[in-house]
């Protein structure tokens, strides 16, 4: 069973949170964010090599971020998961950040109205942490399939 095995292993990797410890300065502009993303990946292969699971939370919406992801654990099958939020929800989201950033509301709502959903990945609409949780172990235990990388990559936005 997914959940009994895979929860006590499991290692969060947080790409803001790397961001924040990493560039606390940044205005979070592109390179800084690639950057971010890079040091995520590594961070999620040496939880693989000590023998654990990470889980990855991170938008994934550019090609450079996924190809850096892709790259840096060729050798693993991967599993999607995109959780819906609306361009109002992230308004409000990056309103309440003390954060500086290169993005402005409107360039934000831009990006969320774009991006690029999998057919391969779970996409969970919004609800409660505990539902989503057994939805997303739900769906382990199911079997899926994992997303083919390539075309997972090639779909990020330029």
């Amino acid at each position: 069973m997914v959940g009994r095995l895979l929860v006590p292993a499991l290692v969060s990797v947080e790409v803001d949170a790397i961001f924040d410890r990493l560039m606390p300065d940044s205005d979070r502009n592109r390179g800084d964010r690639l950057r971010a993303y890079g040091a995520a990946h590594v961070l999620a292969r040496r939880v693989l090599d000590s023998g654990r699971q990470p889980y990855l939370e991170c938008t994934y919406a550019r090609r450079d971020q996924r190809a850096s992801l892709v790259s840096a654990i060729p050798d693993v099958a991967l599993f999607v998961v995109e959780l819906v939020v609306t361009p109002d929800e992230a308004v409000a989201r990056f309103a309440q950040r003390d954060q500086d950033s290169d993005l402005t509301e409107e360039s934000l709502r831009a990006k969320v109205e774009a991006f690029p959903w999998s057919d391969q990945a779970l996409r969970l609409e919004p609800g409660p942490p505990t539902e989503q949780a057994w939805r997303v172990l739900s769906w382990l235990e199911s079997g899926p399939a994992p997303i083919d990388a390539e075309a997972w990559v090639a779909a990020g936005r330029d």
